[in-house]
């Protein structure tokens, strides 16, 4: 029986958001008209980018012992040989992971005949369905040698080896030979076929360049059984070092020796010789320590050329020594590893050692780390002369080092003076490392004559952005600007494209237009940071501008910025408008950062959030709470990054984050409670009932059936459109306020009537809700629920005050009696924002569970996120 359209159109919806669904539409489409009995002829596709869509009805396929006459239209839809050839590595990786599923005993024999008949009939041997199953189990990418925990694929495949023809163990061990090591594969084969054991591992230890792997499985052979296994690794090693393969020879017989010294120390220092004495001069070249099994590089896997450096060290000490320091001496290429080998090894001798090897050039970065380890008197006064060299890396590795020097302060401030600025860099990089005064009056003094800005932004750092002690804004900006001019900083737009004297004016708070000179050291400071922030120097300003009737040059930078194509690069012009925009400007900042995340361009959004938060107004807010919550789990950076900008937001305003979205709660127009508006010259008022509609009131008070039958249109239709418009804020904060059920979050007596009194959405929540007052011991004073004016009353009506230390939760039927929450329950029979009196409640008590898992795997975060996000 065709399936049903609506049983497809899930996956058909799913697969209309992929970025080139238009391309394929058409072919989707064959194969749901297939599938759906439109169509009776199978569809065969002419090439192979078309057959492949067909891979996406796949994931429609139940457990192969469910499979039923709509599953059998999908493996018709797949049989074709182009399309069977494009789909089976889908088909494959989507059922041989359900062969593991619970079942009966006859379900389980069932599951394993049609899935075998079923690859049979695309013409796959035996051996190449037993292969494919060990392949997509996934179970064999490791060096576990441990005895298999059965599962019904690995039993199934156990006897299906066990039981397999002299012939059929052949192909099994020639197809595993090309394969690779498979630690399933090789558990299965001893256990049905030990005789074939050594033959299959004998060819993994001697395939090319498969070295971490031999590595990793020669130490596991040799832990797990080493008189059965030492044999077979000293043969396949000793044909490797014939070759001569002295990297594998280094690592095999330092396992060896590990086992067995006395017989293989000399093989060892002969094969580490051998590899070290063919190490070529000039800069290390990598190696690939990954493994083809796992991905990874093995644990406990040593480089050969690290081994050979610690055999030499460990069997043939006197003589390594000098042969070691003569390798470096003709700059022998040496793994990085190597050198902390040396440190270890030979601790306070190494050092001369390791200074030689940056003489000759040996890679700063790896030396410098090794070198500080040691005891600094023996090396640091040598290091001075890198103060000079070529890379900053080195450079800051160095300042770091010198920092210690006994004389750092005065050489430093020598440095101070150096005519190049990358040494001017390196001295503030050891002076903002001292806990020093005359340090920090050095750079208090070098500050504003200094023009490299990598060396100001550290000073910057180092002075915690005290740079004037000028308390008048206005003077302290002056003289910045005064400085920065003499820097020579603000003789030309920040940027080359930027024709800043075309922008709007810019006003401070004393009505004055602010000047050019003004203007680009704002956007010069901007320049210099790297976050979503206000630079430190250029806050003073920011502070005299006359923000009311900054919009226009917001805008205009704005566009300016986007016609530029939104690069990442000029993200600080973006912070600049959002600390400067209006709410127009806000609106084009969420639409562009809505914009980027349907393009994938998730780090411009990640920025956009954060430069939204610092616009600040409640309307911006909302809208990144809003992506805080739009992007919790897909898109997840997003989300993330918004939630930090609230965070962030909060902490500057001395909030919580719950305070900060409670102060954003939108107001719809109202004033407190009510929202006024006149009709022939009578006022009334709206206010929102108990259902979150609008009612209204006449001058007397008197509640109203309706609004006035004179109301303007505009009015009438304003108050039409509210219910709309309050929907998502009604849903969000139901949400939120269960959840602060749940927790039971507290809010002092002051904020909760700020919250709760003043906003016309949460007064409706107010009333509509049990609330209780706990003392500052934590003890319930009082349950109480509001009345249409918000005023606190008790079970029988009387008056309850709020006293300035108290807390008010929403009340958990757990802090009741039967009896009393019975009365709060007849109280409240109206049906509730959501379940409160009626909630389920169990009282904790000591149990254990305990999961085995086995050995699968999931990704962190995955399943709290998607029973989350499913309710």
């Amino acid at each position: 029986m065709p399936y049903k359209k609506e049983t497809i159109l899930p996956l058909v919806e799913k697969l209309k958001q992929l970025n080139d669904y238009e391309n394929i539409a058409g072919t989707i489409q064959s194969g749901v008209d297939f599938l759906t009995g439109h169509t009776y002829e199978t569809p065969v596709f002419p090439t192979a980018e078309t057959a492949r869509q067909m891979g996406h009805f796949i994931s429609l396929l139940q457990i192969p012992d469910h499979w039923d006459d709509n599953d059998r239209l999908i493996l018709k839809l797949i049989s074709p040989p182009l399309t069977w050839n494009e789909c089976r590595e889908t088909f494959l990786t989507t059922i041989i992971p359900m062969m593991d599923m619970p079942g009966t005993s006859s379900s389980i024999v069932l599951r394993f005949s049609y899935f075998t008949s079923y690859l049979q009939q695309r013409g796959c041997t035996p051996e190449e369905i037993g292969s494919l199953m060990i392949s997509y189990s996934r179970d064999g990418n490791n060096f576990d040698l441990a005895p298999l925990k059965f599962t019904p694929l690995r039993k199934f495949l156990q006897d299906l080896i066990k039981s397999a023809e002299p012939h059929v163990i052949n192909a099994y061990v020639n197809t595993w030979r090309k394969k690779g090591w498979n630690s399933l594969f090789f558990r299965l084969l001893t256990k049905g076929h030990p005789d074939r054991e050594m033959e299959y591992l004998e060819s993994i230890l001697l395939l090319p360049e498969y070295l971490p792997d031999q590595q990793a499985m020669s130490r596991v052979l040799l832990q797990n059984n080493p008189g059965k296994y030492e044999p077979l690794i000293e043969k396949t090693t000793t044909q490797l070092a014939a070759l001569p393969d002295y990297a594998a020879a280094v690592s095999g017989y330092y396992l060896l020796a590990g086992h067995l010294p006395e017989k293989y120390n000399q093989r060892l220092l002969k094969a580490a010789y051998n590899y070290l004495e063919r190490q070529v001069a000039g800069p290390y070249t990598p190696e690939s320590g990954y493994s083809k099994v796992t991905g990874n590089i093995p644990p406990n896997n040593m480089p050969p050329g690290v081994l050979a450096v610690r055999g030499l060290l460990h069997l043939d000490r006197p003589a390594a020594v000098p042969y070691l320091a003569g390798l470096l001496a003709q700059k022998r290429s040496l793994h990085p590893e190597a050198f902390q080998v040396l440190a270890d090894e030979l601790q306070e001798q190494a050092a001369p050692m390791l200074l030689h090897a940056l003489e000759n050039d040996y890679d700063a970065r790896t030396i410098l780390p090794v070198l500080s380890q040691l005891d600094k008197a023996l090396y640091i006064d040598q290091l001075w002369p890198y103060t000079l060299h070529k890379l900053k890396s080195v450079r800051t590795l160095v300042a770091v080092i010198l920092a210690e020097h006994p004389q750092a302060l005065e050489r430093a401030a020598e440095l101070l003076g150096h005519k190049k600025a990358d040494q001017r860099l390196t001295a503030v990089q050891i002076l903002s490392k001292l806990d020093h005064e005359h340090a920090r009056e050095l750079l208090q003094q070098a500050l504003h004559k200094e023009v490299n800005d990598d060396a100001r932004d550290l000073m910057l750092e180092t002075l915690g952005g005290h740079t004037l002690t000028d308390t008048d804004d206005l003077v302290l900006v002056t003289r910045l600007v005064m400085f920065a001019k003499k820097r020579h900083k603000l003789s030309k737009p920040a940027e080359k494209w930027l024709d800043d004297k075309a922008l709007p004016p810019l006003y401070l708070l004393d009505g004055t237009v602010m000047t050019t000179d003004m203007m680009r050291f704002l956007i010069y400071r901007m320049s210099r940071v790297t976050e979503v922030q206000a630079d430190v120097e250029a806050k003073p300003l920011l502070r005299l501008i006359d923000r009311s009737r900054s919009g226009d040059f917001a805008r205009a930078l704005y566009k300016a910025y986007a016609d530029q194509g939104g690069d990442l690069k000029l993200k600080y012009l973006m912070t600049l408008t959002a600390l400067l925009g209006d709410d127009l400007l806000a609106d084009t900042l969420r639409e562009d950062i809505q914009l980027w995340i349907t393009t994938k361009r998730l780090k411009m959004a990640e920025h956009g959030v954060g430069a939204l938060a610092l616009h600040g107004s409640n309307k911006a807010l909302r809208e990144v709470e809003f992506f805080s919550r739009r992007y919790r789990f897909r898109k997840a950076v997003v989300g993330a990054a918004a939630l930090r900008a609230l965070e962030l937001t909060a902490t500057e305003r001395g909030l919580t984050l719950q305070e900060l979205i409670d102060s954003i709660v939108p107001d719809f127009g109202f004033d407190g409670l009510y929202r006024s508006f006149e009709v022939k010259g009578e006022t009334y008022r709206a206010f929102l009932d108990s259902n979150f509609k609008p009612a209204y009131l006449n001058d007397k008070g008197r509640r109203l059936k309706a609004i006035p039958v004179a109301t303007p249109r505009e009015i009438r239709n304003a108050f039409k459109a509210l219910p709309k418009e309050m929907a998502d804020t009604i849903k969000v904060q139901t949400q939120r306020l269960e959840l602060f059920l749940e927790e039971q979050r507290k809010w002092s007596a002051e904020k909760w009537q700020a919250v709760f009194r003043h906003n016309p959405v949460m007064s409706v929540f107010a009333t509509r809700l049990v609330w209780a007052l706990f003392d500052e011991g934590d003890q319930l004073i009082t349950a109480f629920y509001c009345d249409e004016n918000i005023t606190p009353r008790t079970l029988t009506g009387d008056l309850v005050t709020l006293p300035e230390n108290a807390q008010v939760r929403i009340l958990h039927p757990i802090h009741l009696d039967t009896a009393t929450l019975q009365q709060w329950k007849d109280k409240f029979k109206a049906q509730p924002v959501f379940p409160q009196l009626d909630r389920p409640v169990t009282l904790p008590q000591n149990y254990a569970v305990e999961y085995d898992y086995g050995d699968a795997s999931m990704e962190n975060g995955l399943p709290s996120g998607y029973m989350e996000q499913e309710g």
